[in-house]
């Protein structure tokens, strides 16, 4: 008897079995708030400038990266897109106010350029934004009006703030 064949099996008349598997993937809608770097949570400030009197309304847009909102969603995603009420007020029909202590100053948030949509969360006196996200599924970039409302005599020298949350639902 050799030693090789206590070993095992000596490769005469060896047999091979096979059997297949399934790789899968399944797409789902489903969306990315944010450009998807490295602060994706963060889409910067609207800001009205240094104002030293307000005999009138202060108009901004938001731009990438200062306020803009951006979205990438699975192609032909339902989406719509909602602003919460600030941290400052909660019907936004009114406004919303940007607050340093107990000071305010009266701003609001449009759809569009013309300022005549409120933007909101469909609850809170603004209306959301509607979305079918186009085929191709790139990155899209949604401005933000606001209006900074006349007041007088204006308050106290400072930084008023206030803080939106933008909610995407689909």
């Amino acid at each position: 008897m050799h030693a090789w064949s206590a070993c095992g099996d000596t490769g005469i008349n060896d047999q091979i079995v096979s059997q297949s598997f399934q790789l899968r993937a399944e797409i789902v809608p489903g969306c990315l708030l944010g450009a998807g770097g490295s602060d994706a949570t963060s889409f910067g400030n609207i800001s009205f400038g240094q104002i030293s009197t307000l005999p009138s309304n202060v108009d901004a847009a938001s731009t990438p990266d200062n306020g803009s909102i951006v979205l990438q969603c699975s192609p032909g995603t339902a989406v719509t897109l909602s602003l919460n009420a600030g941290l400052n007020t909660g019907n936004v029909g009114g406004g919303r106010y940007l607050a340093r202590g107990a000071e305010r100053l009266r701003y609001q948030l449009y759809q569009d350029a013309a300022r005549s949509i409120i933007w909101g969360d469909g609850s809170n006196g603004g209306t959301r934004m509607s979305i079918n996200f186009p085929v191709g599924g790139a990155t899209q970039t949604y401005t933000v009006y606001a209006r900074l409302f006349s007041v007088s005599p204006l308050p106290s020298a400072g930084i008023y703030t206030d803080t939106i949350t933008v909610t995407v639902s689909y």
